[in-house]
């Protein structure tokens, strides 16, 4: 299950996420983007920056409840970067808060931070590694693992703090199960990877958990302090979370072998790792934080509204209320292996010859139109197109290509249209026209621009079309060439701007005025039939009736002398 997780309709294709994620591990494919895993090292940018938070970090407080419900103890680890969050020195009334959603026992992961320490200093004291990069923070190990396989031998074969501390409850406390809570989203990633040391059940972000206690009722300011609540014996590790924080804990006079340098953010570190894969640097103790600022500068404290500068000095390595009891975990001494692996993905290159293709795909031919201007969410032209045969971008992302297709398209249609189209400021002033417009006006363009039309003074379509915000129709004459046309007046209020479109409908008018005439003669012929007809059938009934009387009398006659001549 990814730990950055998107909702599609949210995503409104802005490119955001793929401009900022230095690492191009975002891919774009069928209008939406999505995380590429096993190249994203969870830094979290991606989250911080998405302008439609069509991104968010995946939850794991149901998995954690199912724990709580089980029959198994589950504890707290919390990372020291707690007095940032919470903005608060009371850590009793943090481990009460969190006891009362059901947790056996609280404590801080700075105590695990103890032995860590311990071991980087037993490896820069035996100087043995070329260099040595500390390896606390999960994203930089993934860096290292996908993207500078090279690197991997430097990598302090020692587990972070948030491993080395479940080890440790778990060897104070027995049989059971370890939650973390901090700040970090690819901590949730080492949680689930075995060669880490798979002794971490789940790990929280303090904004996932602060939903869950207020879901609970629960208030960290409002409830009373543990008074079991348990500390540590050496504070100074709590010092982890900003800048420079685990060469604070290591002795000076440790550092014969090797020359401590620190560094924190994204961009930082690259920088860093490409010298060393270079050989530019060598014989360094690195310590080296994804995020700018160290751990208080990670994105859930910046989406949580948290300034590193000012909650950086919150963490210091003095004394607290709770550190008058050390927990059990304190007096345990335990060693701490890590193990890596490569886990780079071959990137196949395309040839020069496929670079141009792809590009001639989007109307670049030449060198002068590659504008290389990042809209697409890549440095370059060359670089999208790389993208692209690597199936990580779309060809349509091409903003500035696909727009002036879109121009150019609309141009044609309107320079080419036979109607004439003319736009208008909300003074009725001419913004603009096409040719068919500056015939049947009789004006040139650049006549016409900025002054009113004269065959529209005192037009009150245009008000009328604003008023009932839709297209209005409305017949008029220009001219004897244009002796009837239909305007149709559209209002388009968020550009304040009026859109008229006139058809020169004379030839529709008179072939009306054609048929109506011909309909007219049409109905005066046939009344003329008609009447005609009706002259014709009286004049035969007229002769129909003479012929029958004088039958009628022939055969009356015939009929009385054969009568007649029988008697006689």
């Amino acid at each position: 299950m990814s730990v950055i997780e998107l909702n599609t309709t949210n995503c409104q294709n802005c490119y955001r996420c793929i401009r900022e994620c230095p690492l191009k591990a975002i891919a774009f494919k069928d209008s939406r983007a999505s995380i590429i895993e096993k190249q994203c090292i969870l830094c979290g940018i991606c989250v911080q920056t998405c302008p439609q938070n069509a991104k968010y970090i995946r939850s794991d407080i149901p998995k954690v409840k199912e724990l709580l419900a089980g029959p198994k103890p589950v504890y707290v680890s919390i990372a020291p970067s707690w007095k940032g969050w919470y903005n608060t020195d009371d850590f009793k009334k943090l481990s009460a808060a969190f006891k009362k959603l059901g947790f056996a026992g609280v404590e801080e992961t700075a105590i695990g931070a103890v032995e860590t320490s311990r071991e980087y200093e037993k490896l820069i004291r035996d100087g043995s590694m070329k260099n040595i990069i500390a390896t606390a923070c999960s994203s930089v190990v993934m860096l290292v693992e996908r993207y500078y396989p090279e690197l991997i031998k430097c990598l302090a074969p020692v587990s972070s703090p948030m491993m080395a501390h479940a080890r440790l409850m778990r060897e104070a406390y027995g049989d059971i199960k370890v939650v973390f809570v901090g700040p970090c989203l690819s901590k949730k990633d080492e949680a689930a990877d075995p060669l880490a040391g798979g002794l971490v059940n789940y790990a929280l972000t303090f904004s996932s958990l602060d939903k869950w206690m207020a879901e609970e009722n629960i208030s960290v300011a409002s409830i009373a302090g543990d008074e079991e609540a348990v500390g540590m014996s050496d504070p100074s590790t709590r010092q982890y979370p900003r800048p420079s924080g685990i060469l604070r804990t290591i002795p000076e006079d440790s550092f014969t072998a090797y020359k401590p340098l620190a560094t924190d953010g994204i961009f930082r570190c690259i920088e860093l790792f490409d010298a060393m894969r270079d050989g530019e640097i060598s014989g360094v103790f690195v310590e080296a934080n994804v995020c700018a600022g160290g751990c208080m500068g990670g994105p859930v404290l910046r989406m949580g509204h948290h300034r590193p500068i000012v909650e950086i000095e919150k963490i210091d390595g003095g004394a607290m209320a709770q550190d008058a009891v050390p927990a059990a975990t304190c007096d345990l001494k335990y060693p701490h292996p890590r193990v890596f692996t490569n886990r780079s993905i071959p990137n196949p290159q395309p040839s020069e010859e496929e670079i141009k293709k792809i590009l001639a795909h989007i109307g670049k031919y030449t060198p002068e139109q590659e504008l290389n201007c990042g809209s697409c969410g890549y440095k370059t032209c060359r670089e999208k197109a790389v993208a692209v045969y690597q199936g990580k971008a779309d060809m349509n992302m091409c903003l500035p290509y696909f727009r002036e297709r879109a121009e150019n398209i609309s141009n044609t249609v309107t320079e080419h249209s036979p109607n004439a189209i003319i736009v208008f400021d909300t003074a009725l002033c001419v913004l603009d026209m096409n040719p068919a417009a500056e015939t049947m006006f009789d004006v040139p363009r650049k006549d016409a621009l900025g002054i009113p039309l004269a065959q529209f003074y005192g037009e009150s379509a245009f008000q009328e079309a604003k008023e009932q915000n839709a297209p209005l129709i409305k017949k008029m004459a220009l001219s004897e060439q244009f002796p009837s046309v239909e305007a149709t007046f559209i209002y388009i209020g968020e550009h304040g701007m009026y859109l008229v479109f006139v058809k020169d409908i004379s030839g529709e008018e008179q072939r009306k005025e054609q048929l109506l005439s011909m309909r007219d003669h049409t109905v005066e012929v046939a009344q003329k039939v008609i009447e005609k007809q009706m002259v014709v059938a009286q004049e035969i009934a007229s002769l129909l009736g003479e012929t029958t009387a004088e039958t009628k009398v022939a055969l009356t006659n015939l009929k009385k002398s054969m009568s007649d001549f029988s008697q006689g």
